[in-house]
């Protein structure tokens, strides 16, 4: 898969994500994402490894300010926001490496069988 291509499939997950959130964790969508304190939080997740996460400004949804992708869907729990590991794992965006404080922001994440889970925060 190209790397356009990627950025495709990235945008769409996100793009489908519906939704407030009332706290700094929460289960929206398919299943609970919990996010970690902190300009570099950990995301963390249930129900097996995923394909995708990704994080969004709440005020700019369409465009990934940070995000790693793996098409063998191995992606483990948890994940630090700005680190790509794991073997084929890379990064779909790095615009914001370290999130900036106060601002609201949205994990998404899509698991190996195709759920998607997500929440809001602000580090």
């Amino acid at each position: 898969m190209n790397m356009r291509t990627f950025a495709a499939v990235l945008l769409l997950a996100v793009a489908a994500c519906g939704g407030d959130s009332t706290g700094p964790s929460g289960a929206n969508g398919d299943f609970e994402v919990t996010v970690g304190s902190g300009t570099k939080p950990v995301y963390a997740w249930n129900g097996g490894t995923a394909f995708s996460v990704s994080v969004v400004r709440i005020t700019a949804p369409g465009t990934i300010v940070w995000g790693i992708a793996n098409t063998a869907m191995s992606i483990a729990s948890p994940v630090t926001h700005g680190t790509v590991s794991g073997s084929g794992t890379v990064a779909s965006a790095n615009v914001e490496p370290t999130l900036t404080a106060g601002v609201r922001y949205r994990v998404s994440i899509t698991r190996q069988d195709q759920k998607t889970g997500f929440t809001e925060f602000t580090p």
